[in-house]
């Protein structure tokens, strides 16, 4: 590791996790009506395909998926809302958890690294996914909830793409002691994290998909894939 690193980015899905799979307890609930979930995948479904056919960026799908996740939960409590981030982690994440990576992630702690969780997820499963694995903050895309009810909005943009660089530098220049994004480690799986990986010091690849090994070949990025 470079000598100057101060801090370390994480991307979860995909990178921290196999990426197996996430929104399922959400998506099995008997909360959500079936007439919801039948337009949830009736309006997701074409920007899925489109964004696996590379016409729509892989990013923006990110972005409405989540947006639609939130709107599932409309009307739910918000103890309901933690609940369901709590049972994301402990049944989805955790047991589906990189060994390798999250021993990367340990050495940036031992080593006295700020380490950070950035996930397009909601900031709640983040949170509560850096909360057991030891890392200092999560960041992710903030649910709306007024009065104890989940609004079903997103406030402001997602953390999904190049804005998952804008959530991070922002966290990091109001930390106790201020580190640069120059002074940061990143850690990235998919082309959809181009952005967030061009704009640290150190960025690392891991087990990445076709477009991002493609790309972290042409720039000499390092690739990590647990050989």
């Amino acid at each position: 590791m470079p000598s100057h690193l101060r801090a370390a980015l994480f991307d979860v899905d995909g990178t921290l996790t196999a990426g197996t799979g996430v929104w399922g307890p959400l998506l099995r609930s008997p909360d959500v009506p079936p007439a919801r979930k039948v337009w949830l995948y009736a309006t997701a479904m074409p920007h899925y395909v489109l964004s696996k056919g590379r016409i729509v960026s892989q990013a923006r799908f990110r972005d409405r998926w989540v947006r639609l996740m939130a709107w599932v939960m409309t009307g739910w409590s918000s103890q309901a809302v933690e609940e369901l981030y709590r049972e994301i982690v402990h049944s989805q994440l955790v047991p589906d958890l990189r060994a390798d990576v999250v021993d990367v992630l340990k050495e940036h702690r031992q080593q006295g690294r700020y380490v950070v969780l950035v996930s397009t997820m909601f900031e709640g499963i983040v949170m509560e996914l850096a909360r057991f694995l030891g890392a200092n903050a999560g960041l992710g895309s903030r649910v709306s909830v007024q009065n104890g009810r989940c609004l079903g909005k997103i406030i402001g943009p997602t953390c999904s793409g190049e804005q998952k660089l804008r959530f991070a530098g922002e966290h990091l220049a109001q930390v106790a002691e201020p580190v640069t994004l120059a002074e940061c480690a990143a850690y990235a799986d998919s082309r959809a994290d181009v952005p967030l990986l061009s704009g640290v010091g150190y960025p690392v690849v891991v087990y990445p998909d076709v477009a991002m090994r493609s790309h972290a070949l042409a720039h000499g990025w390092r690739i990590f894939n647990g050989a």
